[in-house]
């Protein structure tokens, strides 16, 4: 007769059964307990097979495991220290549903590309962002909800994990808000004015916020696609291809200054637009992510609406580009320095260290795609994430996150939880 395996859950009588000196799942002695009631032995687990069960799930997933026993709540609660990107995936309002989107564990572990996506439960109410759209996820986990031709112009701030909600009442918009990428958690994000711009900064996810009104009326305030923070320096990326910088560490008054760095589309003919592509900060440095595209095969003939759209360009790789100031251009980066990975996705992108997220491979390129759109039916075929390896030049796999039906949105976020928080 085979053993019975039982996770035993934490408590007095948990504590009672285990008579070896472990802890309540009696993780290291592995030892036979007694007779379980269907009339085989009952084993403790071992605590080696605690966590390969546990590592099969994704954190956030496994958060609700936490209750089992006093050893999965300890590796629940350092998996839970060290965020793991997600994708939350905005999709229109649903009648059907109290929430918007959906949070997305796409794979454990990355960098195999192992199971299909798994959607996990999240926080986000549609009674919160009614009539807003998602522009971005801050550094610290949170989404940020703006629409600048609303009527109320505020902005709302959303953990999709725990479901703590935050709002900033700003000036008047006169465009959405761009979120800046930034190290650590930093939430920082710009807002656009006419003739002025505001910048809004809190550390490490806190409740205090910051701003400083900076004068731009020499300056283009509309075309800005790309803003980057690093240490209180916010570097600019417009439409133009053009690189600014506003120091916000320096006395006031800040101003707005034209970095002489060479302008991106000059120094790259083919690229037709920066707001294709992608500016964050690794390890002290900014980069711009630059995506290869190419037309495929796997559409073409195959109608997606009435609309004849037949052909579309997918992803086949990405060029890398570090901002030399000195240099006064951009310098092209074979190997990302640090032990670093990407992820990128229009409304955010940033970097972390391989060795310190679980499943995640390093010099690695992780992005998402949309397949065919159409803006006259605001229908499109579906989302994509995949991996590009810049060791191997190539897009190691990709996978369907949605499939085909009203417009989404993937974006990358570290999720935020705190283990005793009631998650879902």
């Amino acid at each position: 007769m085979l053993p019975l395996l039982v996770m035993q859950p934490i408590g007095g009588k948990a504590a009672a059964m285990s008579s070896s000196g472990t802890d309540a799942c009696g993780a290291r002695s592995g030892k036979v307990s007694g007779e379980a009631g269907a009339g085989g032995p009952v084993v403790e687990l071992p605590l080696h097979l605690t966590e390969k069960i546990l590592y099969s799930i994704s954190p956030l997933a496994s958060v609700r495991l936490a209750t089992v026993c006093k050893s999965w709540a300890a590796a629940i609660s350092e998996r839970i220290a060290r965020p793991v990107p997600h994708l939350f995936v905005y999709l229109p309002p649903d009648n059907k549903s109290d929430r918007r989107g959906v949070v997305v564990s796409v794979s454990v572990p990355m960098d195999y590309g192992g199971p299909p996506a798994v959607v996990i439960p999240n926080r986000v109410r549609l009674a919160d962002t009614n009539g807003l759209r998602c522009v971005g996820a801050m550094p610290s986990g949170w989404l940020a909800f703006a629409n600048w031709c609303w009527c109320d112009t505020g902005v709302q701030l959303v953990n999709p994990i725990t479901g703590a909600r935050w709002r900033l009442d700003v000036d008047r918009l006169r465009r959405d808000p761009v979120i800046a990428a930034a190290g650590g958690a930093a939430d920082s994000f710009i807002c656009i004015g006419t003739d002025e711009l505001v910048l809004w900064w809190r550390a490490g996810g806190g409740e205090e916020w910051s701003k400083r009104t900076v004068a731009a009326a020499a300056h283009r305030t509309d075309g800005i696609v790309s803003v980057v923070n690093c240490n209180g320096r916010f570097y600019i990326l417009d439409r133009d291809g053009q690189v600014s910088l506003i120091d916000a560490t320096a006395p006031p008054p800040v101003v707005i200054e034209k970095l002489p760095v060479a302008c991106l589309l000059e120094q790259f003919p083919t690229l037709a637009t920066t707001a294709t592509s992608h500016m964050l900060e690794s390890d002290g440095e900014v980069l711009f992510v630059r995506r290869v595209l190419a037309s495929t095969m796997e559409h073409r003939g195959i109608p997606f609406c009435h609309h004849n759209i037949t052909e579309h360009l997918s992803i086949v790789g990405f060029e890398v580009y570090r901002l030399d100031v000195e240099g006064q251009c951009w310098t092209e980066v074979k190997k990302l320095a640090g032990d670093r990975a990407l992820f990128v996705s229009p409304l955010s992108s940033f970097s972390v260290r391989s060795s310190e997220t679980e499943g995640c491979r390093s010099n690695c390129i992780y992005f998402v795609d949309k397949k065919r759109y159409c803006s006259s039916c605001i229908r499109d075929d579906g989302n994509t994430w995949g991996v590009y390896s810049m060791d191997d030049r190539v897009v190691l796999f990709e996978y369907v996150v949605t499939g085909a039906g009203p417009c989404s949105s993937p974006t990358w976020f570290l999720p935020s939880a705190a283990l005793g928080s009631e998650l879902f």
